[in-house]
Formats: structure tokens, C-alpha cells, sequence
């Protein structure tokens, strides 16, 4: 974290009293022309903000969010998450606020306890976590209620107690896109369902996707045969090649952002499908651009970081009212609109 500058520390370098600090920078009493420069030229030195908290303060209180965050490097889906949150970062830098983000392993629950029980030790504020792993975020929001810290999650709502959520409805995120489906849908057709490399037992946000788009074909198609697949393979095209063989399916929705991999697997294999998934990587609008994929639901990342860490933030700072659970609009992509989007 970036050193938060003091009066004391302006003065050692501009070599002049602490009073003539305080004068130079809240504009009060008579200071020489050259005191003046040397703080000025301090105050450039050492790339001081002023706090414009610190007057409305009796006591300069400087409040601690933690953020866990899944390492970007290992899915590239939380980038445009972290950018989020570097923005806000650097948006409140001038306040008594310090904001540490650490990052876990998408692919190890482990990963995420660990960091996550050594943060409720240590102790903060507020703690920012993105719940990918149900029974672990359980435990954590345990601990963390206990101890009285103010809590934010996104991306995905965890069953108990969290003071504030920003994202989708799941549920009917998955309807949506069961909606996009049924208006291609032929007689004959057969759906897949796709989960790609996910514990989807311990996923909830998989689970309300698919769950959502199974309601909507019961209440809707209930003659079509809706069929799950869970690959946990790096060979996706091999996987899709035997599901393809034994259940004829020829529609599928991908509930992740993996959904260019289902894309540029039918493509090997030479199998005209339609397909609806999730996100706006790079990889899945090149396959929405070039026809392979036909629909997207951005689940705005960096939106949804930003947005329940400024909440958090302004929250500590000003005490300002929040809404416990804060829900996105539903966005639809196509290979029409997809340009206002990059």
C-alpha cells in the first residue's frame, strides 16, 4: 500500500516547522515566499493529496478493507474485476483508507480458506470477497459475523448473512438465456447444458444458472430433453465428441465464460449448434463475431467489483446507506451490438 504522507514528513523535506506546513496547506496565517516554495516543492516531492475526510473528523481514523478476489492470472474472467477495483483504489487514495486486495486459486477451495481465515485474524473493517466456493464462503461469513466486520460480496450470492451484494439474479439469468434458446429451437432439437471444470456441487452460481434454465423450459417446452454435461477436462473436444454421439444434443448453454472452448470444439469437430454462454473475453467475442457463438450475457465484472467496493468504502467514510443486495440488468449480446460493448 501507498505510505500515507504526514505533516511531520512534508516538513522534514521542505526543512521547515510543522506549523508552517499546516499554514501552507489549509491556506491560513502569513507564510514567506520562500517557505512557501519549499513546501510547495515538498509537497510535489512526496506526490501528497490532501485529505479532505481529515476535516470533518475529530479523530483521523483510518478504517482497513480487505478484498479477495480469484487471481486473474489463472482466469482471465476477474481482470476487468481487479481493473474495477484499482479504479476505486485510486478514487479514494486521498482519504484515510487503506484497501488491500489478495488473490486465491479459482480452482482450489483451500486456496480461498486460508487466505480468507488469515484475513478474519488479522483482523479489518470490511472484508470484499468474491464467494466462488458455497460451503467455504459459508464458514467465512461465520467467522466474520462473529466478529462484527462488515461484509460485501459479487458475482454470486451466499445463502447466509452478507451486509451487501452487487450482481445478477442468477435464476433468471439462466431463464434468459433458456428464453434466447427456445426462440431457435426446432421439433427435434436436444439441449445441453454445459459446465466446464467447476465443482458444480459447490458452485452456486452454476447451479441457479442451470436451475433458472430448466423452470423456463418446464413451464415452456416441457416435451424438449434438457441434458446436463460436466467437463472436467482440458480435452473439451473429446468429451463434447461422446456427448454429441450419445444424446444427438445440438443446442447448448455454457454457464461460465469458458463458453468459446464449447465453440471452438463443435467447430473441430464440424457440428453446426447453436450456442449461448456467458462474458465478454476476448476469445468469446471472436467466436460470437464469427458466428460460433450466437449469444452472450455480460455479466459486467468490472461493474460489479467497483460498485460493491465504492458501497463499502462510502459506507466507512460517510456512513451512507446502502441496499443489501444491488442486482444488474440482464445484458444481452449478439454479433449486432458487440461493437458498443469494445
Amino acid at each position: 500500500m501507498k505510505k500515507k504522507i504526514t505533516i511531520k514528513d512534508i516538513a522534514r523535506v521542505a526543512n521547515v516547522s510543522i506549523g508552517t506546513v499546516d499554514r501552507v496547506i489549509h491556506k491560513r496565517g502569513k507564510v514567506s515566499e520562500t517557505a512557501l516554495q519549499q513546501v510547495n516543492d515538498a509537497l510535489k516531492e512526496l506526490d501528497y493529496k490532501p485529505n479532505p475526510l481529515a476535516r470533518t473528523l475529530r479523530n483521523n481514523v483510518v478504517y482497513k478493507i480487505n478484498i479477495l478476489i480469484p487471481d486473474p492470472n489463472k482466469d482471465p474472467y476477474w481482470v476487468p474485476c481487479e481493473q474495477g477495483i484499482n479504479a476505486v483504489i485510486e478514487e479514494y487514495e486521498a482519504f484515510d483508507i487503506e484497501i488491500s486486495v489478495l488473490l486465491f486459486d479459482p480452482s482450489k477451495p483451500e486456496s480461498f480458506s486460508q487466505i480468507g481465515n488469515d484475513l478474519v485474524e488479522k483482523g479489518s473493517d470490511a472484508l470484499l470477497f468474491v464467494p466462488l466456493f458455497e460451503k467455504e464462503s459459508v464458514l467465512l461469513l461465520e467467522k466474520l459475523n462473529k466478529k462484527d466486520i462488515l461484509t460485501g460480496t459479487f458475482n454470486s450470492l451466499p445463502r447466509n448473512h452478507v451486509d451487501h451484494h452487487v450482481g445478477h439474479d442468477l435464476f433468471l439469468s439462466g431463464r434468459v438465456a433458456a428464453k434466447l434458446v427456445s426462440d431457435v429451437i426446432q421439433p427435434s432439437s436436444r439441449i445441453g447444458i454445459i459446465h466446464i471444470n467447476e465443482a458444480v456441487n459447490n458452485a452456486i452460481h452454476m447451479r441457479q444458472k442451470e436451475k433458472g434454465f430448466r423452470t423456463y423450459f418446464k413451464d415452456h417446452y416441457a416435451d424438449h430433453d434438457v441434458l446436463t454435461k460436466k467437463i472436467n477436462t482440458s480435452n473439451v473436444t473429446e468429451a463434447l465428441r461422446d456427448f454429441i454421439a450419445e444424446e444427438k444434443v445440438d443446442i447448448f448453454f455454457v454457464t461460465t465464460s469458458k463458453t468459446y472452448e464449447v465453440a471452438l470444439a463443435l467447430k473441430q469437430l464440424n457440428k453446426k449448434a447453436t450456442v449461448v454462454g456467458y462474458d465478454l473475453l476476448p476469445e468469446n467475442v471472436a467466436c460470437l463475431q464469427n458466428g460460433e457463438i450466437q449469444f452472450l450475457i455480460h455479466q459486467a465484472p468490472k461493474l460489479q467489483a467497483s460498485l460493491s467496493l465504492k458501497n463499502l468504502v462510502e459506507k466507512l467514510l460517510f456512513n451512507k446507506e446502502f441496499p443489501k443486495k444491488q442486482l444488474l440488468p440482464i445484458e444481452i449480446i449478439n454479433s449486432e451490438n458487440i461493437k458498443s460493448y469494445l
